[in-house]
């Protein structure tokens, strides 16, 4: 027999979970609270200037991205808790043949 194996540590998967969830969480924060801030500074432009339309230009193409970029986050928080569930299913069944 092979002496291959596969140790999961269920406590890991669960901290990686959290960790892409905060991350997530953490991400669309901070760029709300810059938005925020860019708001503030540029409240006296009218939105008929180049500038303040470069800026909502720039504004969605950034929001866009990190949308993307939360989406991939969660994918991954996703599959790392599917193959948790899988490890611990896989683990029960072992269980079940061994007993």
């Amino acid at each position: 027999m092979s002496d291959l194996g596969l140790v999961v540590q269920e406590q890991s998967l669960l901290d990686i979970e959290a960790a892409l969830e905060h991350a997530s969480s953490q991400i669309a924060t901070y760029v709300g609270d810059l938005h925020g801030v860019v708001d503030d500074q540029t409240s006296g432009w009218s939105e008929d200037t180049p500038s303040r339309q470069a800026q909502r230009t720039y504004e969605a193409a950034l929001e866009a991205s990190i949308a993307e970029l939360v989406d991939c986050l969660t994918q991954v928080q996703a599959a790392v808790a599917a193959y948790r569930e899988q490890a611990h299913d896989t683990e029960v069944e072992n269980v079940a043949i061994i007993g």
